[in-house]
Formats: structure tokens, C-alpha cells, sequence
């Protein structure tokens, strides 16, 4: 990781202000070489049994900025529009990072990167697929009100096969072997010594970050299976403030547990899983402590009731007891903001959802379901009910018509995903409504296009980030602020494999994102109209592979001094950036490799525009960076 010393400054400002956001403010988101690791997909669909635009894993590795890590390369996608350069949280068609549900082998995750833009909370090598569903998303997947990012856990491997990463900032490793004929264990984890690269910059900033995940998986029999899985995280961000006292401007720890039985059925299968988990948040400087226990019960039942119709079924339960400390919390005003918005409590729900996946002929699918959630809290109840339904119709080989419509609620959010910091029902559940449709074309030289319109509505909408410049501030404890958000937009991909001797894609979205609360209606604070992206690689042969990404977005609008002008603000520069990435792979066998690996986020050390306040007079700019994360890494793996 490197910037200049008021890159690092302001970053570490940047992820304390995420920290506050998440508790304070939201009380007021070729040639595939033979050796290549195995597959990782990442795919950009709307219904989940219809085909989408994706990225395969191979192309994962490949692709400039991205750093191997196939969450972060959901940057690269139409609809996702960045909070700033860097930071892996973004905004999916108009809706707020914290809007957008992760889950991994079914289990949510409730982080999803490392302080500062480091890397995800998974090892890659772990993830064999990754699904981003910008609109509406399978009923499996709920409780949130915008889209939803799947990502499944690699099968067992058949062979013994590791991983191994050294980097300047930290150093991953993957183990992945069979234990006898009938049983398999996965370890993989990542530990970070940022430090004393860090403190060439900020001698007064720390960080550490730490992940792990096993799993052990035993086939019972040849259609039953059963798997353990455990995972979690830890991140602390600190420094000192005027006074010399060590304050903490980001912290979480999170763990998980799952026990899953699977079996196979004559048409369909059953699985049955039992979750755990534990997460703690820290804000405040470290004074507010917020920890969660929680536990599910899942059932996922799947049948084929003929040629052409299969059911998907399912049902959960679960609960979540929270325990808020603000004991060293000083600040009488701000305790009781903080225990009217996330007090010590027990919550539960309960889950109930169902599908029907139709072959209507052999050009027509559809997919109708419909899924409700039962929500209590502190003697409060709320129920959402979500149908949605998804089709594609094909003209031909090669061209494809698809549309998706549907409505999802969640409970209140923080502002970017936050282990454990989860508020009270308060006013209710937000709702949103989206709409898409597109198409996708297979062109000549292996080329696809994809054009998609959408339009999203998000009711009583909890925002602390993009509805700010909508809110009007005063002396009074604000338990609960909600608003309504709307965006439309439309969405270009035109691709061509990265693992080809020569491959790229261009993306662009152009989108409107709009808050209202109250008499303001205005732009989000985070609205793009613009977002750009292109890459081009190529492969020189004999193990040298280089390539180019260049991404480019418009301003976002500056907060003014009335609201009645904030309606149509000034904006802040465009920013673009060039990532790059050149690769060196030594071949020691037919399945042992080592690759030299240097790459480049924001290789023209571009500095961005933060935020922009204006009055009548003038507008004062507050700018972040360079942010420039190299990646100089020896890798290895068999």
C-alpha cells in the first residue's frame, strides 16, 4: 500500500468517518496457461437461472486493479458506481453499500474488505464463483433492499493442491487436501505487517488485519454430504489524537460456524444448516463497543416436478442478541443516541420463500417467487413480502431479450456493511422496487454486448451517506432518519475474454441517483452520472502477460448552504486513473508454478476531489491522496 503522507492522513480520516457513518450518522453499503489456479467465475446477472455477463476467474488474475480478489473486481461492473478511488465500497444502482447483501457459501458476511483498501476478508483461492445481481435477486437470498453478491466456495479438491502469496503489506496461504477417500480439508488465512510500510507515511497510524477459513467436508454416502465451516476477521485501524491518547478509528472482529447436511434426491435435493456467529464493532474512538451473538436454522429444499418446472423452497429461523457498552463514551448526548438506535436486545425472524423455475418452450424462461420476512424487536413487528419475477426470451443463437421485476424490504442499515452495528426496527422496513431490461448479443470475434435499462425506487430509506446533503441538520437527537431514493440508468458491457492473447472490455453506466427527505429533493450525495471503465491485456508467450486499466467517473455534487439550492449544485472534478499489472510465471512441472507479479492502482498518482463546500462567495475542495496501492508479490502454488 503506498500514498503520500496526506494520502494516508486522509484515508485513515475517510475509513473513521465510514466508522461514525456506520453508528452516529446513521442514527440520524489467450490463453489460460495449464497451471492457472482453478476457476473462479464471476457473473452479472438478474435472475439466477438466467446466463449473465461475468468474468472468469482466470480473468480475475488478470484483470488491472482488481488485485487477484474477485469481490473487489465487482468495481469493474456496469451499475457500480464508486464512493472514491480505492475504497472497495460502492454504490449499485443507486443504492447504498449497506443496501447490498454478501453472502459466501450461504452464509452473509457481514464485512466484506480490510482497513484502508485492503484486500477481501476471503481468500480468493477459497471463492469458485461470484454472482452480482445489481437488480432483483433470487428469493434464496433476502433482507436486503437493493442487490445482492453471491460468492460459493470452490468443491473439495481431488488432488492435494496450496497457495502461497507474499506481498509488501501481507502474506496468504491455501491448503486444500484430501483426508482418505471420503473426507476433505480446507485451510486458507491472511495476516498483515502493513505497518512499517505504512509509517513511512503516517508514523502515527497502525493497522492489522487478520482472516481464516476451514472447512472439513466427509461424503456420509454417495448422494449425502456433510460440512463444517468456520471463517472470520479481525481489523483495527488507530492513531493518536492532540491529547496523545490511542483512539481506534475503525475496529470489527467477526467469526462464523456453519454445519450443513446435503443429500441428493432422485430429482432434486435437500440441505439442512445450523449457523453460528459472534461480531464486534467499535466506534467512537474505540469509547462505543457493540457486540452480537447470533444463530439460524436453514432449510433449502430444491424438486424437479417435471421437464419443465423445478421448485425451489426454503425456510429459516434465527435470532441475534446485542450487547451495547458505552461505558468510557463521556459525551451524555451521544450515549443516548446510541442506546435509542442500538440498544442491548434481542432480536429475531423467521424466513419463508418459494420459486418456480419454468421452461415455457425452448426460447422463454421464467422464474416467478415470492419470499416473506418476519421481523421482532423490542416488542415491535414488521413483515415484508417480496415477489419478484425474472424471463428471458431468445430470438436467435446469438441474441437474448431479458427483464426482471421486484420488491425487497430490509430492516434499517448501517451506512457501509458493519459487524453487529445493526439498529432497531424503529419507523419499519425499507422497501425498494426495482425494474430492469436489456439484452445480450454474441458478436464476431468472440465479442459480447449487453445493454441493460433499469429503474429503482427505495422507500423509507435509511442513507446516512447519500441522503446527507438532503437532510437538514439542527441541535435536536435525530433517532431515526429516513428518505426516499430513486435512480435510473442505463448500463453498456461489450467484452472480450481476458485469458485470450488479446482481450479487454468497456463498461459505462450512465445513471441519476436522487434523495428526498422531507421538502429536499436533490441529487445523492454519491450520484455519477458517468462511470467509465476499460481494460486491454495481452499475452507475450512464454510466461509474460501484461495489461491496462483505465477507469474514469464524473463528480459528485458539493454540498451547498440552503437546501433550496441544493436541488441543482455545483459538482466536483471527473477523476480517472490507469491501473496496470505485469506478470512473470515460471512453470516447475505440470501443475507447480511461481509468478512475479507488480501491479498498479492509480499508477498517474491522481488525487481526488473528497468533498466540495459552497456558499454564495466561493467553494472550498477537500482533496484525498494519491492513492496508489502497488502490489509487488511473489506467488506460488501446486
Amino acid at each position: 500500500m503506498r500514498s503520500g503522507t496526506r494520502g494516508v492522513a486522509a484515508l485513515s480520516l475517510l475509513w473513521a468517518g465510514i466508522a461514525r457513518a456506520q453508528s452516529e450518522v446513521a442514527t440520524p453499503t489467450a490463453s489460460a496457461e495449464a497451471a492457472d489456479p482453478p476457476p473462479t467465475e464471476v457473473v452479472v446477472q438478474g435472475p439466477r437461472r438466467v446466463r449473465g455477463q461475468g468474468f472468469s476467474g482466470a480473468e480475475i488474475q488478470k484483470l488491472p486493479g482488481a488485485l487477484g480478489d474477485p469481490l473487489r473486481a465487482i468495481e469493474a461492473l456496469p451499475g457500480v458506481t464508486p464512493t472514491l478511488s480505492g475504497v472497495p465500497y460502492f454504490f449499485v444502482r443507486g443504492a447504498p453499500p449497506g443496501d447490498v447483501g454478501y453472502f459466501f457459501d450461504g452464509v452473509r458476511l457481514p464485512a466484506l474488505f480490510h482497513a484502508l483498501g485492503g484486500p477481501s476478508v476471503v481468500h480468493p483461492a477459497l471463492i469458485d464463483s461470484v454472482e452480482l445481481f445489481p437488480g432483483p435477486y433470487p428469493v434464496e437470498y433476502g433482507k436486503f433492499a437493493a442487490g445482492a453478491v453471491v460468492a460459493r466456495a470452490t468443491e473439495p479438491a481431488a488432488e492435494p493442491r496450496g497457495e502461497l502469496a507474499l506481498r509488501a503489506t501481507d502474506s496468504s496461504a491455501l491448503l486444500d487436501t484430501p483426508l482418505g477417500p471420503s473426507a476433505n480439508l480446507t485451510l486458507s488465512g491472511r495476516y498483515s505487517y502493513a505497518n512499517p510500510v505504512l509509517h513511512l507515511f503516517s508514523s502515527d497510524t497502525n493497522v492489522q488485519y487478520w482472516d481464516y477459513q476451514a472447512r472439513l467436508q466427509r461424503r456420509l454416502s454417495e448422494k449425502s454430504r456433510l460440512t463444517l465451516l468456520a471463517f472470520g476477521a479481525h481489523d483495527s485501524l488507530t492513531d493518536h489524537d492532540n491529547d496523545g491518547k490511542l483512539r481506534t478509528l475503525y475496529g470489527i472482529d467477526f467469526h462464523r460456524a456453519a454445519m450443513r447436511y446435503e443429500r441428493q434426491l432422485e430429482r432434486g435435493r435437500v440441505a439442512l444448516q445450523l449457523l453460528g456467529g459472534w461480531d464486534r464493532s467499535l466506534a467512537r474512538d474505540g469509547d462505543v463497543k457493540v457486540d452480537d451473538g447470533s444463530s439460524e436454522l436453514k432449510l433449502e429444499v430444491e424438486h424437479g416436478l417435471s421437464r419443465s418446472v423445478r421448485l425451489r423452497t426454503g425456510a429459516s429461523a434465527g435470532f441475534d442478541r446485542y450487547a451495547l457498552d458505552v461505558g468510557q463514551l463521556d459525551d451524555a448526548r451521544a450515549q443516548r443516541r446510541y442506546l435509542a438506535r442500538f440498544p442491548s436486545r434481542t432480536d429475531s425472524s423467521a424466513s419463508l420463500y418459494l420459486a418456480l423455475d419454468l421452461t415455457v418452450n425452448s426460447r422463454i424462461r421464467v422464474t416467478p417467487g415470492v419470499r416473506a420476512d418476519i421481523y421482532f424487536s423490542r416488542g415491535e413487528r414488521a413483515l415484508g413480502v417480496d415477489p419478484r419475477v425474472d424471463a428471458e426470451y431468445r430470438l436467435s443463437s446469438r441474441f437474448v431479450l431479458r427483464s426482471a421485476l421486484g420488491v425487497a424490504h430490509q430492516p434499517p442499515s448501517a451506512a457501509v456493511p458493519s459487524p453487529g452495528l445493526n439498529p432497531t426496527l424503529g419507523r419499519g422496513l425499507q422497501t425498494g422496487v426495482q425494474y430492469s431490461y436489456g439484452f445480450r448479443a454474441r458478436l464476431p470475434a468472440d465479442i459480447g454486448l449487453e445493454l441493460t435499462l433499469y429503474q429503482t425506487a427505495l422507500f423509507n430509506l435509511t442513507d446516512s451517506i447519500g441522503q446527507s446533503r438532503a437532510t437538514e441538520t439542527d441541535d435536536r437527537i435525530t433517532d431515526d432518519r429516513r428518505g426516499l431514493g430513486r435512480s435510473r440508468g442505463v448500463e453498456l458491457l461489450v467484452k472480450r475474454s481476458l485469458t485470450r492473447r488479446l482481450g479487454g472490455f468497456l463498461t459505462y453506466t450512465l445513471s441519476s441517483s436522487e434523495r428526498s427527505t422531507g421538502r429536499a429533493h436533490v441529487p445523492s450525495a454519491f450520484d455519477r452520472r458517468h462511470v467509465l471503465g476499460a481494460a486491454l491485456g495481452y499475452d507475450w508467450g512464454s510466461g509474460y502477460r501484461t495489461g491496462v486499466r483505465a477507469s474514469f467517473y464524473s463528480g459528485i455534487p458539493a454540498d451547498v448552504a440552503y437546501v433550496e439550492a441544493a436541488a441543482n449544485p455545483p459538482r466536483t472534478p471527473a477523476f480517472y486513473r490507469f491501473d496496470w499489472r505485469a506478470e512473470k510465471r515460471f512453470q516447475l512441472g505440470e501443475s507447480r508454478y511461481i509468478s512475479l507479479v507488480l501491479e498498479i492502482v492509480n499508477t498517474t498518482l491522481n488525487r481526488e476531489v473528497l468533498s466540495e463546500s459552497c456558499n454564495a462567495y466561493r467553494c472550498e475542495q477537500r482533496r484525498v491522496g494519491p492513492i496508489t496501492i502497488p502490489n509487488l508479490g511473489l506467488e506460488a502454488g501446486f
